[in-house]
């Protein structure tokens, strides 16, 4: 008779819990929704003005964004100039924006600190050429 009591019991908690946790989920789901929908439709634009491509504003966001990691890296090696990880790091930054030029100087100091990985000095031997050959196409 006890055991029946207990696992009824079990049972209750068991739906009792499990409802919480659906209700909570689908009220946040319903919230962030709703708080989507009022943004949108709060936002005042200009007819005279195209709107720009979404993919502009996001490759000005993230610009912006690593334009930002680059700053706070290149603060953080003043601090610990020899940190490899965040090196490397700024040149995976570097490389993702395009700046081959920039990526040059910490790829360089990497391979001196890290002479075992020969990818490094091969990378390196790569984004030098890509720069030459850039400065010979741009001065026809």
């Amino acid at each position: 008779m006890k055991q029946a009591k207990q696992k009824a019991f079990k049972r209750v908690l068991v739906v009792l819990f499990g409802s919480a946790f659906v209700g909570s989920t689908v009220f946040m789901l319903m919230g962030s929704l709703l708080g989507r929908r009022e943004q949108s439709s709060t936002h005042i634009t200009d007819p005279t003005v195209p709107d720009e491509a979404p993919e502009v504003n996001y490759r000005n966001n993230l610009n912006s964004r690593l334009q930002s990691q680059i700053i706070g890296y290149e603060k953080l090696l003043e601090k610990e100039p020899e940190n490899t990880t965040i090196l490397t790091n700024l040149i995976r930054i570097r490389l993702e924006m395009g700046d081959l030029e920039g990526a040059v100087e910490p790829l360089t100091k990497l391979a001196k600190l890290q002479p075992e990985r020969t990818e490094l000095v091969a990378i390196l031997k790569e984004i030098e050429t890509q720069l030459a050959e850039q400065k010979t196409t741009t001065k026809k």
